[in-house]
């Protein structure tokens, strides 16, 4: 069986995990990419008309779902554009894999168009911020991105595709990305030594961050606040997924 190529694997790869839209703001090195969409109807690319869009666009949807949602962005200009937006996903902890395509690996030392180093713009406003440089980790890759983008507390993450790398066949398998279950509970003593300090509180206040709607605990605030007669206030401060 003939290996697929780079460009596939990636859309079969976020397919197999569940996502079945990519937002972004295409240009010429991703002109293969979207070629390979045609052979894909289930996966939808949403084009809109400027970069900062589509990061918010993708945020939106990743804080609504709880779940990975994916950008892609032209080389260095797209991703600039971008950069506002992903500074905001990173403050909002949404959890974005983004991904942008450049000249390639064999250009490297020959100042191609548009060269840039993505990473670097990339990695102040993410998790985490790479470039894949040979064909056979690029799946390992983008399941790595994937799992660090949901994992609490969840963010964005970056990740490079050279054009190179892209039209690669890629023999490697392509297997769901595992999760991890991260959910904890505090220590009894703790619990209970917290519930003995409402309770003698005077006047108390609560300031409610947004993990209790990550969390669904809303009802369970509620009550908490009626048996104390504590008024609630939304916090922006903090962020907790």
């Amino acid at each position: 069986m003939t290996a697929k190529t780079g460009r596939f694997a990636i859309i079969e790869q976020l397919l197999a995990d569940g996502i079945t839209y990519m937002f972004g703001n295409p240009g010429t090195v991703e002109q293969g990419f979207l070629d390979a969409l045609e052979s894909y109807p289930d996966f939808h690319y949403i084009l809109t008309l400027q970069e900062t869009i589509a990061v918010a666009m993708a945020d939106g949807m990743a804080r609504a779902t709880k779940t990975p949602a994916v950008v892609q962005l032209h080389s260095g200009v797209g991703l600039g554009n971008g950069i506002g937006m992903l500074y905001q996903a990173m403050r909002g902890h949404a959890p974005l894999v983004v991904i942008s395509s450049e000249a390639g690996v064999r250009y490297d030392a020959m100042d191609s168009q548009m060269a840039a180093d993505l990473v670097s713009m990339a990695r102040p406003v993410t998790k985490w911020a790479t470039r894949v440089v040979d064909p056979s980790s690029l799946l390992r890759v983008l399941r790595r991105a994937l799992k660090m983008a949901a994992t609490p507390p969840m963010g964005p993450v970056f990740v490079c595709l050279p054009m190179d790398i892209l039209d690669a066949p890629v023999e490697e398998p392509i297997v769901p990305t595992p999760r991890l279950n991260t959910r904890t509970m505090p220590e009894p003593a703790a619990l209970e030594q917290a519930a003995a300090l409402l309770a003698g509180a005077q006047n108390p206040m609560i300031l409610m961050g947004d993990g209790v709607a990550v969390a669904g605990a809303q009802a369970e605030l509620t009550r908490v606040a009626e048996l104390l007669g504590a008024p609630v206030w939304g916090s922006t401060r903090r962020r907790s997924i």
